[in-house]
């Protein structure tokens, strides 16, 4: 899996909201506009191609931004705390 920023700025409120909850089904809100993904190459596509269909390509943008795997664990945060990037990870063993 890969890794990647997912930042965005949606003009309108509705599609806004639609944009977030999209992003909520792929990875974790690290800032309001700002989620880290861990993403397959399937995820990726399927991702991409949500936001694709809901966006205003004229008005609104969506950025992916990947992430090695040493910068994903290295990152510096100033003022309120963020959670660590694997904290809601969970590893079953059977």
């Amino acid at each position: 899996m890969d890794s990647y920023l997912v930042c965005y700025d949606i003009a309108d409120p509705k599609r806004l909201r639609k944009v977030a909850s999209t992003c909520e089904d792929f990875g974790y809100r690290k800032q309001f506009s700002v989620f880290l993904c861990r993403l397959s190459a399937t995820d990726f596509v399927r991702l991409r191609t949500r936001l694709y269909e809901v966006i205003d390509h004229s008005k609104d943008q969506v950025l992916f931004i990947p992430l090695c795997g040493k910068c994903v664990t290295q990152w510096e945060a100033l003022g309120r705390p963020t959670e660590a990037a694997d904290s809601k990870d969970v590893i079953i063993i059977l």
